[in-house]
């Protein structure tokens, strides 16, 4: 343990600057962590933010963001479609990122400079191509929408009326293995007025976690709400219509049939519907508005060591809100406003599982995070955004290991082989120094290697950090 030099509490070795001081990580990384805080703090370190390596390690595998489609934003543009690419949703008044790559400063070969991030190029024989949700997954009969790539996401929304409210509501989804997601408390903030900037330069992992945590330094929510064991969805008014109920047989992975927060999961060999996640609703949340939503444990025990995870990227537009009916709004808010989001924690377990697969020794460094998430095309108006498998996925501010699942949304084990997302469009990053970061994507079309665009993000320590992109409207599948 090493004393902060902000205060008397010691510093755990098993940290980034911990290990900086005891000469475990390299150059590279301490002076790409001291220049992150200066970047955050507003400071200069007297040299270019942008000067070093500028790609990330992409030799480990494995990994992603579990559930749903769910995950990553609601609606987007008057047509339906996603969009972002490189828009600065960092929240109010966080340093954007530096970009690490331009036409002066091109990327090593093998990569591509997308929007200031040097990500991988795919292989020669590597076909991206577009998965069906609605089919199993199976590669979609029609191409790629990329319309939306590049698109600036101040300028789509712009003039788009924001007085609009509507009740959002679903399930709290989990990134792996873990109990069930009751006790969870969901909170939703205006991207403009989150304010991560205000923890930066914190040597101390578990102060900066607590600065995240407190609503005087990085910004209110707009609304709070915990959610609730999904054998008591009825009685909180939760409940939806549904073809089958608690502990009846159903089609595996089908997990729509079930009540709401239960899945269609295997029970001594068959499949049934149990119960498998918490549940929320929060009133009067904003529409065509940048939104962050934060799940953290609300539970002092917190018997599964869940990590506060963060959802970035957030934008809900009508043309996401619910059809009416009592299958698809839960009873309480029947024939209301209503858009389903399912929003992510993770536990101890699945945060120790990816790095030790992955072959990361040690695994996450204490005040690092993860960026989780999926690559989606952007929609059209007559369907949502689709995932997009054999894409590629890189970070302007490298992570200690980059990961893939395999096709298997109930296995949430990396697939260490793997070296692109798989038919969900999953990938994962871990032990990714904290503070303000891009995640891109590649993909191959036609035989032609193209920008699947970007997102910006700020990583918070000892948090999952969920970025889907370049669309912004998922697919729900639970």
């Amino acid at each position: 343990m090493h004393a902060s030099r902000f205060g008397s509490r010691p510093i755990p070795a098993n940290s980034r600057l911990g290990a900086i001081r005891q000469g475990v990580v390299s150059r590279r990384q301490a002076l790409l962590a001291i220049s992150l805080a200066a970047l955050l703090a507003g400071c200069s370190t007297g040299g270019d933010a942008s000067e070093g390596p500028a790609d990330a390690d992409d030799s480990a595998q494995g990994g992603g963001d579990s559930g749903g489609d769910g995950q990553g934003g609601g609606g987007q543009g008057g047509d339906g479609q996603g969009g972002g690419g490189g828009a600065d949703t960092t929240g109010g008044g966080a340093k954007p990122f530096a970009p690490v790559c331009d036409d002066k400063k091109p990327c090593a070969t093998g990569k591509m400079c997308v929007d200031g991030v040097c990500a991988p190029e795919p292989s020669a024989n590597a076909k991206t191509t577009l998965s069906d949700p609605s089919k199993d997954h199976t590669e979609a009969a029609e191409p790629l929408d990329l319309s939306c790539v590049g698109a600036d996401l101040a300028t789509t929304l712009k003039g788009l009326p924001t007085d609009k409210t509507v009740t959002v509501w679903g399930r709290v989804d989990r990134f792996g293995g873990g109990g069930i997601t009751s006790a969870v408390e969901v909170a939703i903030f205006r991207a403009a007025d989150f304010h991560p900037e205000a923890c930066a330069g914190i040597d101390d992992p578990a102060d900066a976690q607590a600065c995240f945590g407190d609503a005087s330094k990085v910004g209110k929510p707009l609304a709070t709400a915990v959610s609730v064991d999904p054998l008591g969805a009825k009685a909180a008014g939760l409940d939806v219509e549904s073809a089958k109920q608690d502990d009846e047989e159903c089609d595996l992975g089908m997990h729509l049939q079930c009540p709401s927060g239960f899945v269609c999961d295997k029970v001594s060999g068959f499949p049934k519907c149990v119960a498998g996640h918490g549940v929320y609703a929060i009133e009067g949340v904003p529409l065509n508005t940048p939104l962050i939503f934060r799940s953290r444990a609300v539970d002092p025990k917190n018997a599964n060591g869940w990590h506060d995870s963060y959802t970035w990227n957030v934008v809900l537009l009508e043309v996401a809100l619910d059809a009416k009916g009592k299958a698809t709004q839960p009873s309480k808010y029947l024939n209301k406003e209503t858009i389903r989001f399912n929003p992510t924690i993770v536990g101890e377990g699945q945060w120790q599982l990816v790095p030790t697969t992955i072959g990361i020794v040690g695994g996450i460094y204490e005040g690092d995070g993860v960026i989780g998430g999926r690559v989606r095309d952007c929609g059209t108006s007559k369907r949502r955004s689709w995932p997009v498998s054999e894409a590629q996925v890189g970070l302007g501010v490298a992570p200690e290991g980059l990961s893939y699942f395999n096709d298997s949304e109930l296995d949430p084990v990396p697939a260490k082989s793997a070296v692109s997302t798989d038919i969900i469009g999953r990938y994962a990053a871990v032990g990714v120094p904290a503070g303000p970061n891009r995640v891109a994507a590649t993909g191959r079309v036609a035989g032609k290697v193209v920008s699947l665009g970007s997102a910006d993000v700020v990583v918070i320590p000892n948090a999952l950090v969920i970025v889907s992109f370049p669309g912004l409207t998922p697919h729900n599948t639970k």
